[in-house]
């Protein structure tokens, strides 16, 4: 869901950072045994002073075994009451947890006792020799030899009476390969606390690798089973380097065998690793096994996760988060929730996921690299309604910059090997956004898409980041688009609808399927799958394809149509070109307009149109209706204009809408309603179909479709065929307003007329109308006449009798 792990490693630092409980609480473990001097010490040198009255030498049994024995070198039985003892050594023998015998030992220059007060001084240092009774199941030690703490401290201070031992000076202890130190000490044998006043330190190997704890200050509450410590910090060597863990206060709760089982550790709470960061929040909870692994973990009151070096920085934060272990203590479950951020930067790019909750799955851990196995961000009320992923690369040389936003109700993430991020899987109001941006830091597009699901593909680029290679959406998908235009206070919008839009960032292409609709401010596009080209602009629609081109200056009119198999538009020259399919005609229409052609291309910012056949071979390839015009061959001159409809077939026809001029060429034919004129090339010039002049900014489609025949030239090899004559010239000129038709010819060719009733006609020049039987000649045949008139006749029409 992430770009990459990396964005993610703020969460596997607390699942990794949990596990320095496990040592917290062995080291606590080992400095409560090494404490345990402390617990009998007072109440055994107490027994052993009140039974010895004089001598050097004394033990005692009980049931035929004994007790103690204590030595003295020399004793003194001063004046005022009290007793001194030289060069001291005790010794209490009892039963180790194991069944095996044991005994502690306990040396000192020199012990002052005041029977009286009931107090016990050691003048000077004290030495303890202690053997650790053995767990449950656990063996005394090797060779039947008994793991011992060996202590050492002075101004030692016991009051019988109420049953306190205390020290002011520095204590020394060390036991299994570690050692500690404290500075003043006290024991509570009544309440069973046990505390070391300042200046906690205990060092010693884990796994062969050196750990370190210290603490202001020490207790251990002997009744409740639980330590406690203030100022808390404990720093290991771990295989990827230093990690360390602090709190204000930590609680170390025991088992009546001394085994941690709970730690609860609160204010200014931070886990570090040397090259992960560090995790802080305001209180953490660690639960522990039998084995005192940890089960599971939880932090609260505000997390937060730093890591930065030269390369990168990362941050994260939640409200919360929970780990849970497997048996081997190895991370396997992680859960952040409440108000969930993850951000990552490197080098020009930055990754920013923000969520209500993140759940993780994790591998790995203990000896192996703790690995992402899944990852599910939602959202909820606690936080964000959806999960967000923000990724930005900004510009470099030669680029622009890119903002892409992912966001659903549920983003999963799925990972490869090591941990590598390879894609997400949204569902639930899904949504992708990417601004691209050029050097000035100016928007040059923007596009979103919705959808119900959403499918990311992640890949690592030219300079290792990790980006965003495809994405898919499915289900009622929506597209928006909008790029600058030239004019930079304009934009162009677009808008598409789908069943699934796939989007290749790699190639920057966009393609859409199933019902696709894709609409601008100038046309509305339907097919069944559409291919954009995002950098270029240019697209291919294709399946039953059909385009409208909107009515421009907010005119009610019924919009131009196209219909074809195929559509290819080129944003750079304006130009889209329509196709037919299976070997029919590509057709576009308004009204009783139409064109139909094997190819139709359109040029909307030229105001220019043309239609051919698929191969330059191609015959009859274009056909075209003019509607609203007079008919060729009206029957009544002067009748209503459009009345009937010019159709026109020719091999290639191509439009202008600068000059409203409409050139057919090769193989033309125009039918009207009661005549066909054939020739080389023909021009048709249009007019609005309304009063006055054309909506200004028409496209070419619509003002072709909507306008009216004005004139028609045609040059080269002209035929006209009416009912009862025929014509024939080198160039035809039809005015549709009086619809009049002009045939000229050449001195060689001039032009013809055969009627049934008058013959055969020729001039320079002909002149007749559509529905009239008169015909005016300029110029008689051979006079010479470049076309003025001269000796003009009006030929009337005959009625032709009857056999």
């Amino acid at each position: 869901m992430l770009s990459s792990t990396r964005t993610l490693r703020w969460v596997l630092a607390i699942s990794a950072m949990l596990l320095v409980g496990v040592v917290l609480g062995f080291v606590m473990y080992a400095h409560y045994r090494a404490q345990r001097f402390l617990t009998g010490l007072p109440g055994k040198l107490g027994v052993d002073i009140r039974e010895e009255t004089n001598g050097f030498t004394y033990s005692q049994s009980v049931g035929g075994k004994t007790v103690f024995t204590v030595h003295a070198a020399k004793e003194l039985q001063r004046k005022d009451g009290k007793i001194t003892l030289h060069d001291v050594g005790i010794v209490l023998y009892g039963r180790g947890m194991g069944g095996t015998d044991q005994a502690d030992r306990i040396h000192g220059n020199e012990f002052e006792y005041d029977q009286r007060a009931g107090v016990l001084r050691a003048a000077g240092e004290v030495y303890l020799d202690l053997a650790v009774p053995a767990d449950k199941g656990e063996a005394a030690g090797v060779g039947g030899e008994a793991r011992m703490i060996h202590v050492k401290t002075s101004g030692l201070v016991f009051r019988q009476k109420e049953r306190t031992a205390v020290t002011d000076e520095a204590i020394e202890f060390s036991a299994g390969g570690f050692s500690g130190k404290a500075v003043g000490a006290s024991y509570d044998s009544g309440a069973g606390v046990v505390v070391l006043r300042s200046a906690v330190r205990v060092n010693g190997l884990r796994a062969e690798r050196p750990v370190a704890l210290t603490a202001t200050r020490a207790e251990l509450d002997r009744s409740g089973d639980v330590a406690r410590l203030e100022g808390a910090q404990y720093v290991s060597a771990a295989a990827g380097g230093i990690e360390k863990m602090g709190a204000e206060r930590a609680l170390v709760f025991l088992t009546a065998e001394g085994t941690p089982r709970r730690v609860e550790a609160e204010g200014a709470v931070t886990l570090s690793g040397e090259g992960r960061g560090s995790v802080s929040g305001g209180r953490l909870e660690l639960e522990l096994s039998e084995t005192g692994q940890p089960r599971a973990g939880h932090m609260f009151g505000g997390v937060r996760f730093v890591s930065e070096d030269s390369a990168r920085q990362e941050r994260g934060q939640s409200r919360e988060a929970r780990v849970v272990f497997d048996e081997q203590g190895r991370p396997v479950h992680a859960v952040m929730t409440g108000e969930v951020e993850a951000e990552e930067k490197a080098g020009s790019s930055e990754r920013l996921l923000r969520t209500a909750k993140l759940e993780l799955a994790l591998g790995g851990g203990g000896k192996q690299r703790l690995v992402l196995r899944g990852a599910a961000a939602s959202g909820g009320a606690m936080g964000a309604s959806e999960a967000r992923l923000r990724m930005v690369d900004r510009a470099t040389k030669g680029e622009g910059s890119s903002v892409t936003q992912i966001m659903a109700s549920v983003l999963v993430a799925r990972f490869g090997m090591g941990s590598r991020a390879e894609g997400l899987d949204g569902r639930g109001a899904t949504s992708v956004e990417r601004t691209a941006l050029n050097d000035s830091g100016e928007i040059t597009s923007k596009e979103q898409s919705t959808g119900d699901a959403l499918k990311v593909d992640f890949g690592a680029d030219a300079k290792g980041r990790i980006v965003m290679t495809q994405a898919s959406q499915r289900g009622n998908v929506n597209v928006m688009r909008t790029a600058a235009a030239k004019a930079k206070s304009a934009t162009e919008a677009e808008r598409a609808r789908a069943g699934e839009v796939v989007f290749d960032a790699v190639h920057d292409r966009m393609t859409l399927s199933e019902s696709v609709q894709v609409a601008d401010a100038e046309s509305a596009l339907f097919a069944d799958r559409v291919e954009m080209d995002r950098k270029s602009g240019d697209s291919i629609a294709t399946g039953a394809v059909k385009v409208s081109y909107q009515e421009a200056g907010g005119q009610q009119r019924e919009p131009v149509h196209v219909t074809a198999g195929r559509a290819v538009s080129r944003r750079a020259t304006g130009v889209t070109e329509f196709f037919a399919a299976g070997g029919g005609k590509a057709r576009m229409w308004q009204g009783g307009s139409q064109v139909e052609a094997a190819v139709i291309a359109v040029n909307q910012r030229s105001r220019e149109l043309s239609a051919r056949g698929a191969t330059s071979e191609e015959v009859d390839a274009v056909r075209a209706i003019l509607a609203g015009s007079p008919g060729v061959g009206s029957k009544a001159a002067g009748k209503a204009e459009g009345s009937g409809a010019v159709r026109v077939v020719s091999d290639e026809m191509r439009y202008s809408g600068g000059s409203r001029e409409v050139e057919f060429h090769r193989h033309v034919r125009v039918e009207g309603a009661n005549g066909t004129m054939r020739a080389e090339n023909a021009t048709v010039l249009l007019v609005p179909a309304g009063s006055g002049p054309g909506r200004e900014g028409a496209g070419a489609a619509e003002e072709l479709m909507s306008s009216r025949v004005e004139r028609v030239v045609a040059e080269g090899a002209v035929e006209i065929e009416q009912p009862g004559r025929k014509a024939t010239g080198q160039k035809l000129t039809y005015t549709a307003a009086d619809q009049t038709f002009v045939l000229l010819g050449t001195k060689e060719v001039p032009p013809r007329l055969v009627d049934e009733s008058r013959g055969t006609i020729t001039g320079r020049s002909l002149r007749f109308r559509s529905g009239d039987d008169s015909v005016v000649v300029s110029g008689k045949e051979g006079d010479g006449s470049t076309g003025i008139e001269g000796g003009r006749v009006r030929s009337e029409s005959r009625t032709k009798e009857k056999d």
